[in-house]
């Protein structure tokens, strides 16, 4: 079963937020162990130092692993929580029974991470734990307990009650958990829904115009996947890491799409006219990259995902751009040109070359790919050029598979 992504995306913040937690606790104990040895406390040195240098360690382990090392994986979070169950255990023989609210740090920390499973993992632990640590403040006292003067008054009056105010407080936290993960799967399916019906409506106006331009059909599903490997390809290889991320990737593709959107408002006199354009004609052309903007931001303004839009109008109005400067509509030149057109450019190129249109017979793939190697520095950014040579394998696969 997939994962919920948003208890993923809290995972990872859950990790950080347990790092700092225990930083801080690892203050505040500095404190304790420096007030011991003025005196404020009474703990045996022989005692404190060791308690105080293992606790260092377990409460610091985090941190190291999180910052440090930058570790991730879904075993983290059980590391943080042994490593805090230690810690308490470690308080229990030394404190006794002065800190009894201590016990429910570990369980504290598994609630942050929204899992039933680590809270009853934490849980456990956190009962063996304390309970030892009880058992072992009985026979080596570290600060002399009156309460329980004998190893019954320990068990029963001691470890026993609070293992079960541990169990009840663990019980609460898990149901507030188990609330919150139902309210957030309920968000996450509304969410993915609505993502649904995004897409849907992106590719009814993108098949819409590729009708109306009189396309073989596959033009739309081509270009996003050649502009998805190129993505690939270029992250693979560490291009551009501030702005290429896999968030950015699954934009752009569900942008592609719309790149010609503004063909819309193109009459079709000129958009399917099976001879060569006049200069009027291609004048009307071009002002499909300056309506294909204004259409996205119209249409797709008020959905609240400025980051979707932004793409989908970079894409519509910069990818007929040239990287020398002489394309439509504005002129931009280099890196002027946003990265997903220049992207979309060499992909909407190479389908246009490679497939029947209705003024001219596909060409040859040998022939697409040699015209697409000459624009490298003038039509099309060279190191995007460079890259899509170099997959060309993956596009001769999409072609032959989506040009059936």
């Amino acid at each position: 079963m997939r994962e919920n992504p948003i208890l993923l995306e809290n995972e990872k913040q859950a990790n950080k937020t347990v790092a700092k937690v225990m930083g801080t606790t690892f203050c505040i104990f500095t404190m304790v162990y420096l007030l011991n040895v003025l005196g404020v406390f009474v703990i045996k040195d022989g005692i404190m130092i060791p308690v105080y240098t293992c606790s260092s360690v377990l409460l610091l382990l985090p941190m190291i692993l999180t910052y440090l090392f930058k570790v991730e994986n879904k075993y983290i979070k059980y590391v943080n929580v042994c490593s805090s169950v230690l810690f308490v255990m470690l308080i229990s023989i030394t404190l006794t029974y002065h800190v009894v609210v201590v016990y429910v740090y570990p369980i504290a920390i598994a609630s942050l991470y929204f899992s039933k499973k680590l809270n009853i993992f934490a849980t456990s632990l956190t009962v063996v734990g304390t309970s030892a640590g009880q058992l072992l403040a009985f026979y080596l006292p570290t600060l002399k307990d009156d309460n329980f003067e004998t190893l019954y008054k320990t068990v029963v009056w001691g470890i026993i009650p609070r293992a079960m105010v541990l169990i009840a407080v663990a019980i609460i936290f898990t149901m507030l958990c188990s609330r919150t993960v139902a309210l957030l799967s309920k968000l996450t399916k509304s969410a993915e829904e609505l993502s649904q019906y995004h897409k849907e409506m992106v590719m009814g106006f993108a098949t819409l115009v590729e009708n109306k331009d009189g396309s073989t059909g596959g033009h739309i599903k081509r270009t996003t996947m050649y502009v998805k490997l190129l993505a690939e390809e270029l992250l693979r290889r560490g291009g551009y890491e501030a702005v290429l991320t896999e968030e950015y990737i699954k934009n752009l593709c569900m942008a592609a799409p719309m790149h010609d959107i503004g063909k819309i408002a193109i009459p079709d006199v000129i958009l399917q006219k099976p001879g060569k354009l006049t200069a009027e004609e291609f004048e009307v052309i071009k002002t499909h990259a300056v309506s294909g903007g204004r259409i996205i931001e119209e249409t797709f303004g008020h959905l609240g995902d400025e980051a979707y839009t932004k793409m989908a109008y970079q894409v519509a109005r910069y990818h007929h751009e040239k990287w020398n400067g002489k394309g439509y509509p504005e002129g931009l030149k280099r890196r002027e040109i946003p990265l997903a057109a220049r992207i979309m450019a060499i992909a909407d190129v190479f389908d246009a070359l490679s497939e029947k249109r209705c003024y001219r017979e596909a060409m040859p793939l040998d022939k697409c790919f040699d015209i697409i190697f000459e624009g490298s520095g003038q039509d099309f950014d060279p190191v995007l050029t460079e890259i899509f040579l170099d997959i060309r394998d993956k596009v001769e696969r999409v072609h032959a598979e989506l040009s059936k």
